[in-house]
């Protein structure tokens, strides 16, 4: 992942200085081992070797995922603890449309959001994925909507497909929203 990240970090330093500005420091030993008991799950090892990269983002000025801040630790178990509540209260029970290897739940205990758009939209780690499914492939998690998509079948070939369309071409710096977004979104 030191590659990749790197690679990353390139693309960055060349067209959007904030942020790279606004990555953390590498995640401990201490706030891993708070994450991971906190979560009650055992983390992919690539997202790990990510987190001991950069624990995330300070989230201060930059967006860096597709319009979404990449989330510290700390900001992963608020991110958690809110669905939850959720969960608990207001969810229970509702179903979304999910595709093919997701389950269909609204919510599962089991999603790792690792990015948010701070409407309650997220790119998550699914941990627990119906029997087609495999467990550590990255979904997306909408509040308002019911759709659950399978994005990558790991956080690894989810990284390296988002790194590969930085250098593409088809995500870009966009000055107007101060984030990565595609171009046609433009």
């Amino acid at each position: 992942m030191n590659k990749e990240f790197d690679k990353f970090k390139q693309w960055l330093s060349l067209n959007y200085s904030d942020g790279l500005f606004d990555l953390n420091p590498p995640a401990t030993d201490a706030q891993i081992e708070e994450l991971t008991s906190t979560l009650g799950v055992d983390l992919p090892k690539d997202f790990i070797d990510v987190l001991r990269i950069h624990n995330g983002q300070k989230g201060e000025s930059a967006w860096l995922f597709d319009s979404q801040e990449f989330l510290s630790t700390h900001r992963i178990i608020e991110e958690f603890n809110i669905w939850k509540n959720l969960l608990n209260n207001e969810l229970k029970g509702k179903l979304s449309t999910a595709d093919e290897g997701v389950k269909n739940d609204w919510y599962n205990i089991n999603w790792i959001p690792f990015t948010t758009d701070g409407c309650g939209n997220h790119y998550c780690i699914d941990l627990s994925p119906s029997p087609t499914g495999k467990k550590g492939q990255v979904i997306t998690l909408w509040y308002e909507s019911s759709e659950r998509e399978l994005v990558s079948e790991s956080f690894t070939q989810w990284f390296e497909e988002y790194i590969e369309e930085l250098f593409t071409g088809e995500l870009i710096y966009s000055k107007e929203y101060n984030s990565i977004v595609y171009k046609d979104v433009l």
